[in-house]
């Protein structure tokens, strides 16, 4: 067995090696999917590996699951795209995805094959390929919920969609120069800032038209080529962003925490802004471990006034532990005792932050560091020696909000 170099190539099943899945769609699936996690493993891989493809190229599968947590991530919206759809089973992915982002997915293709107008210069040793496919197919299988279908040759058939569409992911997938020299301008002006921009078969050696029109493209732009593992030698350019807009995802999330409508801590929704000392997320809320627990919530501005909070909370009791009080403080100052009983427990709370507790956090923006100190840390095992939980529970946080209200 060999290449057209002539050299020898070891057969594929005497490798013994093979890439482990991301863990977050592997054994941390539970705590991806209890985060509200974007990718729905068994469904979305289906439609990936339907009549058999894509099975042995999963690689580029995972990264483009990754790649749409980032975009949910980062609060990056936009309509996804392919060009050179095939039979469809990359395409499902993308408009499995579109449905759940809210968005759709546009599908282009000559749903015929190559265009032998195409098979020229760099690639004029190559064969017509690719016609044992149809829209009609392609229908069935991707669905027509959030789904455009442009059939047709590109660049000629962008006629068909809106000219100030946005792309947050674009999948470029047609194999010959001429084809991804006319897509990379049309989708690169077009692509938001932060999107994603994947070109198929950049390195895989059987497609040196795909390599020469990217590296002919990205030659004066910011954004390098990077390459990815997956089988057929994928690249991928992010689009940059422009800083001097002021854009800041990260800040936008933490800010967002803190909302005059209720926030709640379960799922992780509060995350970016529980700094120690706290478990892991459930279901209700969260619980604060230990001796101290620290959050840390941003705001867009200063404010003229002190800023009232109102936390939905509860604590840990026990038979060994009727009652428990827990100090909230900020900026080193008391601001509340909150005391705790069976009678009553979980109730909203609040907590007015004067503004000589609000310091300055990163990228220059208003933050209020809460902290809450319990007055006991018994562990629930020690409390009632029925449970088995080892952990000193402390404060439970269900929700949270600004309080603009008085």
């Amino acid at each position: 067995m060999s290449d057209t170099s002539g050299l020898p190539v070891p057969p594929p099943k005497q490798w013994p090696y093979r890439a482990d899945p991301p863990r977050r769609y592997a054994h941390r699936y539970a705590t991806y999917q209890q985060r509200g996690g974007l990718v729905r493993l068994e469904e979305d891989i289906a439609g990936f590996t339907a009549g058999g493809a894509g099975q042995g190229d999963i690689s580029r599968f995972y990264f483009f699951c990754v790649a749409f947590d980032q975009l949910m991530k980062e609060g990056v919206r936009g309509d996804t795209a392919e060009l050179g759809v095939y039979k469809g089973n990359t395409g499902s992915l993308l408009a499995r995805m579109a449905r759940r982002m809210g968005t759709t997915a546009w599908l282009l293709d000559t749903f015929e094959g190559f265009d032998p107008k195409d098979l020229q210069g760099i690639d004029a040793t190559h064969r017509m390929e690719f016609g044992d496919t149809s829209l009609a197919a392609v229908r069935a299988l991707v669905g027509e919920d959030s789904v455009r279908f442009v059939k047709g040759y590109f660049p000629d058939s962008a006629v068909q969609m809106p000219p100030d569409l946005r792309f947050a992911l674009v999948h470029i997938d047609c194999d010959l120069y001429q084809p991804i020299a006319h897509a990379l301008p049309y989708f690169y002006q077009r692509l938001l800032p932060g999107g994603y921009l994947i070109v198929h078969d950049y390195a895989s050696l059987d497609w040196d038209g795909a390599e020469r029109a990217v590296d002919e493209f990205f030659a004066d732009k910011p954004e390098p080529v990077v390459p990815l593992t997956d089988g057929s030698g994928s690249v991928v350019i992010r689009k940059a962003h422009d800083r001097r807009q002021g854009e800041n995802w990260l800040l936008e999330r933490r800010c967002a925490a803190l909302s005059d409508d209720w926030v709640r801590a379960g799922a992780d929704r509060l995350r970016d802004v529980l700094v120690a000392g706290w478990s892991g997320a459930e279901p209700w809320g969260v619980w604060g471990v230990g001796a101290s627990h620290e959050m840390a919530l941003y705001l867009r501005a200063f404010p003229g006034a002190p800023v009232r909070l109102e936390l939905d909370v509860s604590a840990s009791l026990a038979p060994a532990r009727p009652t428990q009080a827990v100090t909230v403080l900020a900026g080193g100052q008391t601001l509340a005792t909150w005391n705790f009983t069976a009678a009553g427990n979980r109730a909203p709370r609040s907590v007015v932050v004067p503004l000589s507790a609000i310091a300055t956090g990163e990228w220059g923006a208003p933050v209020i560091r809460l902290e809450f100190r319990p007055q006991s840390v018994e562990p629930v095992d020690k409390l009632d020696p029925s449970r088995t939980d080892t952990r000193a529970l402390g404060l439970g946080l269900h929700r949270l909000r600004h309080n603009t209200g008085t």
